[in-house]
């Protein structure tokens, strides 16, 4: 083949023919005349005819989009809500995503699910019920998300990142935050005094019974009345005494006692 023909013919099958690297984790889909070839394109370089071929691309790696839901809640409070959405698509799901949902899965079939989730979970709590109750919303609306896509994309997490409220409304739960405090501490000085209070009847009853058992102790046993003034008898003798009387009168005399004392040498 001489020089000046074979050029045309090269330059012929360099426009008739193209190549793309597919990078890791990604897998491709080769379009021929509107008709697709079942068979992916693994990562590599691969060869197409761009007059007649097109080589659509997917990533099979997990990856993150930020979004924002802006649903009512059981109050009709409008809320903002951002978030994550943490996401991978199963090579296995590859061909029937590009076949019944044509462009990103993300945009045409993950996100409008999360929206919805957002709007249907939310209108069941009230505005002040929706910010303190953050977690069980996210993992509301992931495991209906997660039903609803039905597998074609896995939907890892859907972390809620900040729940924005309008001003009035912050301030009017702030207000209720305050109260709730203040009647938490009002009960707890209340239990606090009813406990002090029971103790002190406890005291003073256990306190009755012992002298009323000391009482009876004593109505029954002279001896223990003895004893018990020989125990508050202080050790010091009396400094007198009456006589029985007898004298005119029939009165005793008082006699004035002096101690003994022993004679010194």
């Amino acid at each position: 083949m001489k020089m000046g023909t074979a050029l045309p013919i090269i330059l012929l099958s360099s426009v008739l023919s193209a190549c793309t690297i597919i990078e890791p984790g990604q897998r491709g889909i080769r379009v021929s005349l509107g008709k697709m070839d079942k068979d992916l394109l693994s990562s590599g370089v691969q060869f197409y005819n761009p007059a007649i071929d097109r080589i659509v691309e997917y990533s099979t790696k997990q990856e993150a989009r930020d979004g924002q839901a802006d649903p009512l809640t059981a109050d009709q409070q409008p809320i903002t809500i951002s978030y994550k959405v943490l996401f991978r698509i199963p090579e296995a799901q590859i061909t029937t995503l590009y076949e019944k949902y044509s462009g990103d899965p993300y945009d045409r079939l993950v996100a409008p699910q999360v929206q919805e989730a957002f709007r249907q979970v939310v209108s069941q709590y009230k505005a002040d019920a929706a910010t303190k109750n953050v977690n069980i919303i996210k993992n509301q609306v992931l495991a209906l998300v997660r039903e609803n896509v039905k597998g074609l994309v896995e939907v890892t997490d859907i972390p809620i990142t900040h729940v924005g409220l309008p001003e009035v409304l912050q301030a009017a739960i702030a207000q209720k935050q305050v109260m709730e405090q203040q009647a938490l501490q009002k009960s707890y000085e209340l239990d606090k005094a009813r406990k002090e209070a029971e103790i002190t009847i406890a005291q003073a009853q256990a306190q009755a019974k012992s002298i009323e058992l000391q009482s009876q102790a004593l109505q029954k046993s002279p001896t223990l009345i003895e004893w018990e003034r020989v125990k508050k008898w202080d050790g010091v003798l009396p400094q007198t005494m009456i006589t029985s009387g007898g004298n005119a009168g029939g009165f005793g005399t008082m006699i004035q006692l002096q101690p003994s004392t022993r004679s010194q040498k």
